[in-house]
């Protein structure tokens, strides 16, 4: 009992009940660091499950199921739009319902969806699959942010996020070896069994989740504004998240646009592809917190957007020249564009993280990470309608273009970073 509470006591001669304690207290190291933990193996272990199915699905379908390209993608796409309308109601559903639950609910949903993978055997199953699982984790991943988020102080939600990052990029790099396996196999028994086990692993991180302190499901303040989209009204929020989409464009560029292009239009072999994306994968993991750490105020998140800028629009023009070259000069190029990808994808992550989503309200981070985590959809729809024809149909002058456009969204992050430092420090 608190030296006030026993002095009313004293005084009043009946029992004070001591003030409930705050349900997660940021730096209690015992409830919290545990919480926090319990989110990371979540992420790690449900990462490895995203990259084997997504490193085999299409596949499946396509060999196994019989499903044709004119079926797949279009249902693909669907998806994609799909998780981007839903993105804002699923976070103010977690806002609402608990972060907590929010977050069981959704990753037992990705466990069922996974299930409808191994009952589906035609069109429409496999698309109420395919949709049902990236909608779920559209959810799923900006509710574990928003776990991670309430549970550590605001000035590190840059540093969290980062190590969160880090865990999706290990845990799918696993996950695609292990897919690679199940591909090599290449039998209907072994992409059965990995769906099955990858759903009973899943249910198990949902289980895992469950065990967080049950105080997250309470909002961590007053609840100033409790529609759906309050988050859309964040116009920095909305202009950081539209910018994102443009620089994030550096995925569908690594694991859709550079492949078809180094097959079609290019003389480099045909390993390259891999290696690039297993060079992306181990440089991420090697720099992607250090970096991070760097970023931690307005204008240290406007020197890495430049950073990233700079980077993102050479490696452009150094995959369109890698054309004009033989197969060891387009090699060698491509694994030059490469480094200079990875750089811009890990110096524009920080900055965005850190303009969209360091001073988010608490009792609004559910909404807050899922608005944001639209850039992710936008960018992958943005790839495959724009970006992919603009670079097949004009070649090295669409690189160039791309990268253009990829600069002009880093300048776009780095000066809403300096805005953000004038607002903060006005000048005296």
């Amino acid at each position: 009992m608190s030296p006030e509470a026993a002095d009313r006591a004293r005084r009043t001669d009946t029992p004070v009940a001591e003030p409930p304690p705050d349900p997660v207290a940021p730096d209690r190291p015992g409830s919290v660091l545990g919480g926090v933990r319990r989110v990371y193996a979540a992420q790690l272990v449900g990462a490895v499950v995203d990259g084997a199915v997504l490193a085999t699905v299409v596949l499946y379908f396509g060999t196994r199921v019989g499903l044709s390209a004119g079926v797949v993608g279009p249902v693909l796409a669907a998806a994609s739009g799909c998780a981007l309308v839903a993105a804002a109601p699923l976070g103010a559903l977690a806002d609402t319902l608990g972060r907590r639950r929010a977050a069981v609910g959704y990753t037992a949903s990705v466990g069922v969806f996974l299930l409808v993978y191994l009952v589906a055997d035609g069109p429409w199953s496999y698309a109420v699959g395919a949709v049902g699982f990236v909608v779920a984790q559209t959810g799923l991943g900006a509710t574990r942010h928003a776990l991670v988020a309430a549970q550590v102080a605001p000035e590190r939600r840059v540093a969290a996020r980062a190590l969160m990052h880090t865990l999706l990029n290990a845990g799918m790099g696993v996950g695609t070896v292990v897919g690679a396996l199940v591909l090599a196999l290449d039998t209907r028994a072994g992409y059965l069994a990995l769906y099955g086990a990858g759903a009973a692993v899943v249910f198990g991180c949902a289980v895992l989740l469950l065990g967080l302190p049950r105080g997250l499901d309470a909002p961590g303040g007053l609840v100033r504004d409790t529609r759906v989209l309050a988050a859309l009204g964040d116009a920095r929020l909305v202009a950081v998240t539209a910018l994102t989409a443009l620089l994030q464009l550096c995925m569908p560029v690594l694991s859709v646009i550079l492949p078809l292009w180094l097959a079609t239009r290019t003389q480099a072999p045909v390993w390259v592809a891999a290696v690039a994306l297993g060079l992306n994968t181990v440089l991420v993991l090697l720099t992607q917190r250090a970096w991070s750490a760097r970023v931690v105020s307005d204008a240290s998140a406007a020197r890495s957007a430049w950073v990233a800028g700079a980077a993102l629009s050479v490696a452009c023009v150094l995959f369109g020249t890698a054309a004009f070259g033989g197969p060891v000069t387009a090699a060698a190029t491509v694994l030059a564009g490469i480094v200079l990808l990875t750089l811009g994808e890990v110096a524009g992550g920080p900055p965005a993280w850190h303009l969209a989503l360091k001073d988010a309200p608490v009792e609004l981070q559910g909404r807050y990470q899922s608005v944001f985590g639209m850039a992710g959809s936008a960018a992958r729809i943005l790839g495959s309608a724009l970006a992919l024809p603009l670079v097949l149909f004009a070649g090295a002058v669409g690189w160039a273009a791309l990268g253009v456009v990829l600069l002009a969204a880093a300048a776009g992050l780095g000066l809403l970073a300096r805005r953000s430092r004038t607002v903060r420090n006005p000048p005296r």
